[in-house]
């Protein structure tokens, strides 16, 4: 008797059809969620936009710090200057020991009060320091920097300069990822107010706004804050500036 031939199913139709069901969910699934998956690539023009970004926040850096060495530059010639007046002193009172002459003592005291005056102007002049505040955010959004100074002029993309100040918004981006970066290379005493403001919504839910203060005395942080709707704008921080330079952020 010639055996009979049997055909060995390792898949029943059942578990076919089982696959097919699991399979058919999961491209259901991956479509509706679709939308929420973050887009974790950047085209290459991004890449060399945002790094010639950064190319040029270090390049003002650079700057700045070499304006810092010129200001404790001037500041060494400002102590040259003092020692110069208290030279100046002390021969006005020899001559006035040596000789009773009212008009030689008049000269002396006209000559320290210029050499005091002057001395006063370097100093002020050295006592002030740069400021730079910047801001990034990762999403397609647009959101804007503002910056009020002490003399209550608001800094942002439509009025990027004042006549009469150094200060300036030097970097400013219509749609992120991006950064906008405002710099005062010698900030007069007083409060800077510094705001973020979200302007054009594209992306989908709240955008995370991280930012930073430079000062030659270092980095500082701005805290992260999260803006959820158009035309938001909070008061993230203050920068205050005293008479003798020193920085403080609130």
């Amino acid at each position: 008797m010639r055996a009979r031939s049997r055909e060995i199913n390792i898949f029943s139709m059942s578990a076919l059809d089982l696959f097919a069901s699991a399979l058919g969910a999961f491209i259901l699934i991956a479509v509706l969620l679709f939308p929420y998956f973050p887009n974790t690539g950047d085209s290459p023009e991004r890449v060399a936009e945002v790094r010639a970004q950064l190319e040029q926040v270090q390049s003002q850096l650079q700057a700045s710090q070499a304006e810092l060495q010129a200001s404790q530059a001037q500041l060494g010639a400002c102590e040259t200057q003092r020692q110069e007046v208290q030279a100046a002193l002390d021969a006005c009172e020899e001559q006035l020991a040596s000789s009773a002459s009212q008009d030689a003592l008049g000269a002396c005291e006209s000559r320290n009060q210029q050499l005091e005056a002057n001395l006063e102007t370097c100093q002020a002049q050295a006592r002030k320091k740069f400021l730079l505040v910047l801001m990034s955010w990762g999403t397609a959004d647009d959101i804007d920097l503002h910056v009020i100074d002490p003399a209550g002029q608001e800094f942002f993309y439509q009025s990027r300069s004042f006549s009469g100040s150094r200060a300036k918004l030097e970097e400013d981006n219509t749609r992120g990822p991006g950064n906008e970066i405002w710099l005062h290379p010698a900030a007069e005493p007083g409060p800077y107010r510094i705001y973020y403001k979200y302007f054009g919504r594209i992306s989908n839910g709240g955008v995370r706004v991280r930012g930073a203060v430079l000062t030659p005395d270092g980095r500082t942080p701005l805290p992260n804050t999260t803006l959820r709707r158009e035309g938001q704008k909070p008061l993230i921080a203050t920068v205050t500036v005293d008479s003798e330079g020193n920085m403080r952020v609130s």
